[in-house]
């Protein structure tokens, strides 16, 4: 009876196992379209994924993906936006990263090399300074203004 009970027990677990590994959320799907490359079929994904992100980094990645879909759009306005909203979420994701492993690490270099590199290659195509600082002004503002009702909801 016993052998039967174990059995049972590892079946239903690696049913489980895999029914949790199956299981994707919209930044999986969208991802999952852009590798396909259909940038437009995953928008909605990544639009869902930035309006109720399961993670920080989830946020942070959903950004850089839709960076990615407007610099081969070649819209450099919209790729800078997202691509400084990505580093911003990132930065403050390894700033607040209370043990250090080596996803802090992965996240430090595109913090502080990777995504300022991209920032820098498109600012000429964006256009002046004052419109790069209204891009950047308007990201922080999205951004507060999202962690401060998420706050306040907390309060309540």
């Amino acid at each position: 009876m016993k052998k039967i009970m174990c059995a049972l027990v590892m079946v239903t677990m690696t049913f489980m196992l895999a029914a949790c590994g199956a299981q994707k959320n919209d930044l999986d799907a969208g991802y999952a379209l852009i590798k396909k490359g259909d940038c437009a079929g995953a928008e909605t994904y990544l639009d869902s994924t930035i309006a109720a992100p399961d993670h920080l980094m989830d946020l942070a990645y959903a950004y850089f993906l839709k960076g990615q879909c407007a610099e081969k759009a070649g819209d450099a306005t919209a790729a800078y936006e997202n691509f400084y909203a990505s580093k911003v979420v990132t930065c403050y994701a390894v700033g607040e990263e209370t043990h250090v492993n080596l996803n802090t690490y992965g996240r430090s270099e595109f913090c502080e090399r990777i995504i300022p590199a991209r920032l820098a290659k498109l600012e000429p195509e964006v256009g002046d300074k004052a419109k790069v600082e209204a891009i950047e002004d308007k990201v922080d503002g999205i951004l507060t203004t999202r962690y401060l009702q998420r706050f306040q909801k907390r309060l309540n």
